[in-house]
């Protein structure tokens, strides 16, 4: 449907005013790094900002945080692999609830369950405290739905058939797995690490409500802020965050896409 130049031109100015009101933010902390304040649009023109980090004790929180999404990525794929291909492959009694379960996480809001695990960690487990398995585990639990759907959409739109014919052939479940499927579905892998990935290693809530023993960097910022207000330092904090877990997202990316790119020709 052809849509009349009044509504079209009405739609366009929606879709500025939107990228504007999420970009603004992220172009705010930008311009605030290289300035001696924090007025928008900016006054003063410094890098005294960058001076004035604390890089070692930053950049150590960085690395937490870098570790902690690793090890969620890891443990996502284990968990979230096997799940969305027995939802999307398989015909089981029990097979509605599990889909449904599996949102589980993402119903109740992280504080909920977050809190819930440290009040039973604390009574019963004490010398599990601030762990950081204990804490990439939890901070697991809530991008599971949004990565069995990643999987499960690119297994939606494989052909069993490939799966069949290396059955015929000879070939071993697992082998069908690994050597067939797990390459074919090799985009909806990427997606879902890099949402795991993004998402622990900006975790707040968890490693904050657990107590982490190694200060991931979204904590690290949080105590700054608390202690210095939204300053050009605490700027440039958040700006070396988001450039370092994008950039880390964006060569991964990159490098299994040139990994798996003569699969899909």
């Amino acid at each position: 449907m052809k849509l009349s130049r009044p509504v079209a031109i009405a739609l366009n100015l929606y879709a500025l005013l939107l990228a504007a009101f999420l970009i603004w933010p992220v172009a705010q902390v930008v311009l605030t790094s290289f300035t001696s304040d924090i007025v928008f649009p900016p006054r003063y023109w410094s890098l005294a900002a960058f001076r004035e980090v604390l890089w070692p004790g930053f950049l150590q929180s960085i690395w937490a945080s870098l570790k902690l999404a690793l090890a969620v990525t890891f443990l996502l794929v284990i968990i979230c692999l096997p799940a969305a291909y027995a939802i999307e492959r398989k015909r089981f009694r029990g097979r509605a609830l599990l889909s449904v379960l599996i949102f589980v996480p993402i119903i109740f809001p992280v504080v909920t369950y977050s809190s819930a695990i440290r009040v039973y960690v604390f009574m019963f487990f004490s010398d599990w405290r601030g762990s950081f398995w204990l804490i990439a585990i939890v901070s697991a639990m809530w991008p599971i739905p949004l990565v069995v759907r990643s999987i499960q959409g690119s297994l939606a739109n494989v052909d069993p058939v490939y799966e069949e014919a290396a059955r015929i052939m000879g070939a071993s479940p697992l082998h069908t797995f690994f050597r067939v499927t797990v390459p074919l579905i090799a985009p909806g892998l990427i997606t879902a690490g890099m949402i795991g990935f993004t998402s622990a290693a900006t975790s707040f809530v968890v490693p904050q409500i657990l107590g982490a023993n190694e200060p991931v960097a979204s904590l690290y910022i949080f105590r700054d802020v608390g202690r210095l207000g939204f300053t050009p330092w605490l700027a440039v904090e958040v700006l070396v965050m988001e450039i370092i877990v994008l950039g880390f997202v964006q060569v991964l990316y990159f490098v299994f896409r040139k990994q798996f790119r003569g699969i899909f020709v």
